[in-house]
């Protein structure tokens, strides 16, 4: 009988172990006082599996950070996130937080998603200001799509002012998510085309770290 206790106790034991352990590794995961969603808990475990450095070196610490991410945003960037891109969650916190500092407002980022290809002859804007926007392949039916994200402080209009700055530089937009977060920033994700390359890059205020210009077509 004694040896049957001990056998039980130390089993206790080494599932508590085991459970601590479980819990230092994915503390999102395993908490279920803390508020976490299951998508927080899902986008979490995806960015902890794919050993992102910032998210094993401190996973308390992201833990919390993720959360307050969602906490700020709402209901419908939830369901904009694609967990089989959880990486994109941790790019739109990095551009969040790099937006909290004046100094670097707006901030912007550009990345190529991948070519569209289509039946027919890609018609191109004939007003496009843009250098690096310049179509060359009007016979060719494909489309490069970018996505743009821009984030700055929230105000009225915000929308229809980027939007008639896209299209000025000869950018179709084909879709626009806009979230406002709970401490006055915004969040806005473009995916668009009409720009012929497929690079991709990041910085501050749009028109001083923009490709350069040229003269419209007369």
């Amino acid at each position: 009988m004694e040896d049957d206790d001990a056998t039980t106790e130390s089993a206790v034991v080494q599932c508590s172990i085991s459970s601590s352990r479980a819990a230092a590794a994915d503390p999102v995961a395993d908490s279920s006082s803390t508020g976490y969603t299951e998508l927080e808990k899902e986008v979490f475990g995806r960015l902890l599996e794919k050993g992102i450095p910032e998210v094993v070196s401190d996973p308390a610490s992201f833990g919390k950070q993720l959360h307050r991410h969602f906490q700020r945003l709402p209901m419908s960037y939830a369901i904009d996130v694609n967990v089989d891109n959880a990486e994109d969650v941790l790019l739109h916190r990095r551009i969040l937080d790099e937006c909290a500092d004046p100094d670097k407002r707006p901030v912007f980022h550009v990345r190529f998603l991948h070519v569209h290809c289509i039946p027919g002859p890609v018609v191109d804007s004939q007003d496009n200001t843009w250098g690096s926007l310049t179509a060359t392949s009007r016979d060719v039916g494909i489309l490069h799509l970018h996505e743009i994200i821009v984030s700055t402080m929230d105000r009225p209009k915000l929308l229809s002012q980027l939007s008639a700055l896209l299209s000025e530089v000869g950018l179709n937009i084909r879709e626009a998510h806009v979230f406002s977060t709970s401490d006055g920033f915004s969040l806005h994700i473009f995916v668009v085309d009409g720009w012929h390359t497929e690079g991709a890059f990041s910085g501050g205020h749009i028109g001083s770290s923009s490709p350069s210009k040229k003269n419209k077509r007369s």
